[in-house]
């Protein structure tokens, strides 16, 4: 009978205190939602990119040789140690004729990297073609296409049959360069073998066995991949080396003889150019001939770097969100614990244990807290991964994510919320145990007065209305509520000013890169042999209206691995041969000072690779070229950059760390307004001169993709941090009301209207919500500046300056819901009735 009496009192407690249960479900349920989420996303992302990996048999390595691979480098690979298969295939660049895309093709067959198939079906004979599922929007299934410009080609008229998803192509937008076209691929697609012309494949595919079984994500997948990513490229370098030799010794030893002829007769000069083209050809080839790993697809290292940067807001957000929200619940069991004093002292009256009572408060916080945890781990697997999943699939390739259970999270975030709510109650039932009932029966002693620092300044003190005094004596008088309203508070303004900040760094950027920073719309890399025919062509296209302005330097890329990422980062060397002019395409200048950087100063790096580098202005920074060799140069200057890694130097300065001699190789265009980007890039690559074209254009757009996904995640953090400051906001006020129920009674009695009541306990609510609004700037702060020095991508930086709307919107939601709050509360103080001081007995 008296258990069930117990029992019955325990469920009637949480029809009484509806509003204080639902704040801890609330509280429980919204950080459970955000650690449960965020925690599980990257996993999620990362096992969703695994399947689609195993589905599709991905390569370990892609050897490539735009010459093709001899049947010796084939056998090597064949005999190569530790590779388990290797498969040889054929590619071409194309262009379809009309709309002018330029895609990849590569031959149908073999089992590694396999393409998907989407809809329709794949190529049965040599005259259909599969095309990438990204181009559906442009064609259909059953028209015809004429491919242009591909000489590697049996076959130029194709009808579609199907569309693909390739494993080799993740990145949307960024897709690769090309030497036809306009220089920029727009997609993939297959055709059987026998549509292809040359005998040597261009390309291999090779997984190896080492790597079975491996999670490619794994620190020892990489590094085994690494390992034999340098084997190969210096076995099959010196091969191709050695093989070259023999024909350029022929070639050599024909020259003067050709030379001879197109001397006396000018028709022998094409046999001349031709011999000069194919020594040009073999004296490349090597350095031409690439081994490339996974991490060398753009999509690839993208989608890792992405679900790596939602672990590290999975590591700092959900932390502060849950500490915020465990700190509110203990404050809010405690009062409950606290209100039930009395009835503690009947059970104990009636002869219940200590235990007996406790249970009452245990199964109230731990169906709150349990009820919540369910609720928001329920959103957290299933719901918030989607969302953010969703954000970041509008630049991949790679779908249908994989929902990940995790029991650990489950477990340690029901701890969490059932520990922090179950040690409030048992902390508070420890002190009270320690009375007798005829203590517990009667109401607690009130708490004392303490004079202010503030009274002893009696010039002040005197001129404070009494509403005034009572407020900071009552501040003072509640330690622990104040302690715990500006920790909330605090908690709550810290996460939004992260939120609203990291949006802010996010902002502009891209316009800042790509309208201040980087003035040119294209870079056109020549071909290291021109014809005097092409260069004429060149020169024409060049003169024409819709370049503006152009000017020449040297261009090449350097590579370097950094500790913060394993993929090896290009650095773009950019040596101007005209300063003056080349202050037109491109702006150096320090980011704090915005102070103007000339080439005098020296060697110029960009800010993030100096970061990465750990260098600073005087240190010297070592980078490889493209043969291989390391070069050493010193640092004169750090310009602000946000989008790639970028080196300038002086003519002087490059022929004395490169040693060797100043050549222009490409040319940065300025178009005119109006001119179409794609028509100039096409005319470009038409005059046989240029091996390739770099347009900002999809640059911009690649990085704006990037940082919308971004930003919707960080939509989606402000959104549950403004949910968490609404249910701390009004559970703390809640509790401040219903505490002191009696004075403000007592205060009605006085005469006090319902307004006057109102600001008695809302001043101090206002008050300390500022005070947290204040403190919570500073924790934003910090947790803003570690975000954007981490999130970054590691060819990235994001703007560390915060404006100064961040902290008007991250303070004006707080102070809002303070003042909605503050019309909930004002009709509960309403029907507090004015017999209830009466009846006190303190």
């Amino acid at each position: 009978m008296k258990k069930q009496l117990l029992w019955r009192d325990a469920w009637q407690a949480i029809g009484r205190t509806k509003g204080r249960f639902i704040a801890i479900f609330l509280l429980m349920a919204v950080a459970s939602l955000t650690l449960v989420g965020l925690k599980m996303t990257g996993p999620d992302m990362r096992q969703t990119a695994r399947h689609f990996y195993a589905q599709t048999h991905l390569a370990d390595l892609t050897v490539t040789s735009p010459a093709g691979l001899t049947p010796a480098l084939q056998a090597t690979l064949r005999q190569e140690a530790g590779v388990k298969r290797v498969e040889f295939v054929h590619t071409a660049d194309a262009v379809i004729k009309g709309d002018q895309t330029a895609i990849r093709i590569t031959s149908l067959g073999g089992q590694l990297s396999k393409a998907q198939l989407v809809s329709g079906r794949l190529p049965q004979h040599r005259h259909e073609i599969a095309l990438s599922y990204l181009l559906a929007k442009h064609y259909h299934r059953g028209q015809w296409l004429t491919l242009t410009a591909a000489p590697g080609l049996k076959v130029h008229r194709v009808k579609v049959v199907g569309f693909i998803r390739s494993s080799e192509y993740l990145d949307r937008n960024q897709i690769g360069n090309t030497t036809v076209g306009s220089g920029q691929l727009r997609g993939m697609a297959v055709l059987l073998k026998a549509a292809f012309r040359a005998e040597k494949p261009q390309l291999a595919r090779l997984t190896l066995t080492a790597t079975a079984g491996q999670d490619p994500y794994a620190t020892s997948y990489q590094a085994t991949v690494a390992a034999k990513q340098r084997h190969l490229q210096t076995t099959l370098r010196h091969q191709l080396t050695t093989q070259s030799q023999a024909q350029l010794a022929q070639l050599t030893a024909r020259l003067p003889g050709l030379r001879q002829a197109a001397a006396i007769n000018p028709a022998a000069a094409a046999a001349l150019q031709t011999a000069q083209r194919q020594m040009a050809q073999l004296k490349a080839a090597p350095s031409q001939l690439t081994v490339q790993t996974r991490e060398s697809n753009p999509g690839y290292a993208v989608y890792r770097s992405n679900s790596a940067r939602i672990d590290l807001v999975a590591n700092v957000f959900p932390v502060f969100m849950f500490a915020v929200a465990i700190l509110v619940a203990l404050t809010t069991m405690a009062r409950f614990v606290a209100e039930e004093r009395q009835k503690i002292g009947t059970f104990k009256a009636l002869g219940y244990s200590n235990f007996d009572v406790a249970k009452k408060f245990l199964l109230y916080s731990t169906l709150a807290a349990t009820g919540g945890t369910l609720v928001g781990a329920a959103g957290g697997f299933w719901l918030l991964p989607r969302l953010i999943f969703s954000a970041y699939a509008a630049n991949s390739t790679i779908s249908g994510l994989q929902l990940g259970f995790s029991w650990g999270w489950l477990l340690t975030t029901w701890g969490l919320a059932v520990g922090a709510t179950g040690l409030a109650a048992g902390w508070v039932l420890a002190q009270d145990a320690r009375e007798i009932p005829a203590q517990l029966l009667l109401p607690p002693t009130p708490k004392g007065g303490a004079r202010l620092w503030l009274e002893h300044v009696t010039p002040v003190w005197r001129r404070l209305a009494f509403k005034h005094k009572a407020t900071l004596r009552n501040l003072w008088r509640y330690k622990s509520r104040m302690l715990m309203t500006i920790l909330g508070v605090a908690g709550c303004t810290g996460l939004l000013v992260m939120g609203f900040g990291i949006r802010d760094s996010l902002g502009g950027i891209v316009h800042r890169q790509y309208s201040q920073l980087i003035k040119y719309d294209l870079l056109a890399v020549k071909k290291p042999t021109v014809t005097s025919a092409s260069a004429e062509r060149l020169h024409t296209a060049l003169a024409q209206p819709a370049v503006a302005e152009h000017t020449e330097i040297h261009y090449e890329t350097l590579t370097r691995r950094f500790a913060a990422d394993p993929a090896p980062q290009t650095v773009a060397l950019l040596v101007p041969h005209n300063a003056q002019q080349f202050r037109h395409f491109m702006t150096l200048r320090t980011r704090a000072s915005q102070k103007r950087l000339d080439l005098n100063a020296g060697v110029i790096i960009s800010e993030k690779l100096a970061t990465l580098a750990q260098v600073k202005v005087g240190d010297h920074l070592r980078l490889q070229d493209a043969q291989g060799q390391w070069r050493a140069v010193k640092v004169g200057a750090i310009t602000e950059m946000y989008m790639g890694h970028f080196m300038v130097m002086s003519p002087a300065a490059y022929q004395h760390y490169f040693d060797q001699p100043y050549r222009t190789n490409a040319q940065l265009l300025k178009l005119a307004a109006g001119a179409k980007v794609n028509s100039v890039a096409r005319q470009l690559m038409a005059t046989g001169a240029v091996a390739g074209v770099n347009e900002n254009r999809s640059n911009q757009q690649m990085i704006n993709n990037l940082l919308n996904s971004m930003d919707r995640v960080m939509v989606i953090l402000i959104g549950l941090a403004t949910v968490l400051a609404a249910v701390v906001i009004y559970n703390l006020t809640n509790i401040n009301v219903e505490e002191r129920s009696r004075e403000l009674a007592t205060l009605k009695v006085l005469g006090y209207d319902e307004g006057e009541a109102t600001l008695y306990i809302y001043r101090e609510t206002i008050i300390l919500s500022v005070v947290g609004i204040l403190v919570g700037f500073l924790l934003g702060r910090w947790l803003h500046g570690f975000i954007i020095t981490n999130l970054p991508p590691v060819d990235a930086m994001f703007d560390p300056q915060m404006r100064g709307t961040n902290f008007l919107l991250s303070a004006a939601i707080p102070l809002v819901i303070t003042a909605l709050v503050a019309v909930v509360m004002q009709k509960k103080i309403q029907k507090i009735s004015m017999l209830a001081a009466l009846q006190a007995r303190e």
